[in-house]
């Protein structure tokens, strides 16, 4: 187990939710600066993460990491993303992986 905390800030549902998460990640951040925060993206709200979308503004103290399973289910390339968001290979093991390692979960 990390010495570090780390929050799980997990979308699945809408893109929209992606904004209302990276706002719940600048709460956290306010109240509790040491935690590491991940904001881990699959399903539907994937869509949430292209140039298509509305703008993100990533904080540089979170991170947000959309699901490739995800993307390539709903026929997104990865370089349609938008700046500042990275990929995980799996949504379902990054969270099972960092709960494992003691983070804390959070669904949005």
């Amino acid at each position: 187990m990390s010495d570090q905390r780390t929050v799980l800030l997990h979308v699945s549902d809408r893109p929209d939710d992606i904004a209302r998460a990276i706002g719940i990640a600048h709460t956290l951040h306010d109240a509790r600066p040491e935690y590491s925060i991940r904001i881990i993206v699959n399903g539907p709200a994937v869509r949430g993460a292209t140039r298509d979308a509305d703008p993100l503004e990533v904080p540089g103290f979170a991170s947000i990491e959309i699901c490739e399973g995800g993307l390539r289910g709903r026929g997104i390339p990865v370089d349609s993303l938008q700046p500042g968001v990275v990929t995980t290979a799996s949504a379902a093991v990054a969270i099972a992986d960092a709960q494992f390692d003691g983070a804390a979960y959070n669904r949005v």
